[in-house]
């Protein structure tokens, strides 16, 4: 946790240079190994944000669950490659969930500045979901999806929007990680509000289309649900996970919470591959193979 205690602040705009200046460097030190696993490239759509990456496992690790996961960036910025000197994140975390056993998927979708609006960031992570169930040979395999901020927004909608739904996908996703996300318009940071006014409309619309709107207006699936957020987190983000807690299980779903020790909004994921500061990953896969009724 040391690179992460020298960082200053909790915002986004204190926190991300410096965090990243802190974890680049371990690992790019680490970069033979993460890029040992295998990742193929494919298109799922029409754009050159209709594309994903998908992590294979060791051939010595029989692969038992896919792993979808939607990176975050305010709808304004991300990708599943970053731009050097930070080229190597989102593949660290490929690498990393691909060497315990999942086939890892990253895709990206499209942002607010090709003009796309709710739900249609969501829609795209659906359609490279739906494309991993119609094109992969893992016919069998449980899903679980893992959405990190704006991410976690994504998954939300693709589980709570009838409008979303697909007859061979949401049945066979298990369970949803949700982390670091934004689920009411009130608590939404400082930093992502215009972007998100792009995205979801002006004040009264966005307020109906947030994840915890959604739930009170739609019918989420029962399934396996974990929310979690870092100890170091955007501030506004710890109110937001108890609410849609406190939402859901007015709605008698359950779900399992966890606050990532010492982690800020950004560390959650650059941490991994770097050997240290990854527990909450390792328990995040505890909790998906943990036997359940």
């Amino acid at each position: 946790m040391e690179q992460i205690a020298q960082v200053q602040g909790r915002e986004i705009n204190d926190i991300l240079e410096p965090t990243l200046n802190a974890f680049v460097p371990i690992l790019e030190a680490n970069r033979l190994s993460i890029e040992k696993s295998t990742r193929e490239s494919y298109q799922y759509g029409p754009t050159d944000r209709h594309a994903l990456d998908v992590y294979y496992p060791p051939s010595t690790c029989p692969s038992t669950s896919i792993l979808v996961f939607s990176y975050g960036g305010g709808f304004y910025i991300g990708g599943r490659t970053l731009p050097a000197p930070a080229d190597i994140i989102y593949h660290n975390l490929g690498s990393f969930f691909a060497t315990r056993g999942f086939v890892t998927v990253v895709p990206d979708y499209r942002l607010v500045d090709s003009g796309v609006q709710f739900p249609g960031a969501a829609q795209d992570v659906r359609d490279a979901m739906q494309w991993v169930v119609d094109n992969l040979p893992f016919p069998d395999s449980d899903i679980y999806v893992l959405g990190h901020s704006a991410g976690a927004m994504n998954m939300f909608t693709i589980l709570a929007l009838p409008e979303l739904y697909s007859p061979t996908l949401q049945p066979r996703i298990k369970g949803a990680i949700l982390l670091s996300g934004c689920y009411t318009f009130e608590d939404m940071p400082v930093d992502m509000k215009e972007s998100v006014r792009l995205y979801y409309g002006e004040d009264a619309e966005a307020a109906q289309r947030v994840p915890l709107a959604l739930l009170e207006s739609a019918s989420v699936p029962t399934m396996r649900l974990l929310l979690g957020v870092g100890e170091r987190d955007i501030p506004c983000l710890h109110p937001a996970m108890d609410k849609l807690s406190a939402a859901l299980k007015g709605k008698g779903l359950s779900c399992d919470e966890f606050v990532a020790k010492g982690h800020n909004h950004v560390s959650l994921v650059f941490a991994l591959g770097t050997g240290q500061d990854e527990e909450w990953a390792e328990n995040v896969i505890k909790w998906i193979h943990a036997p359940h009724t």
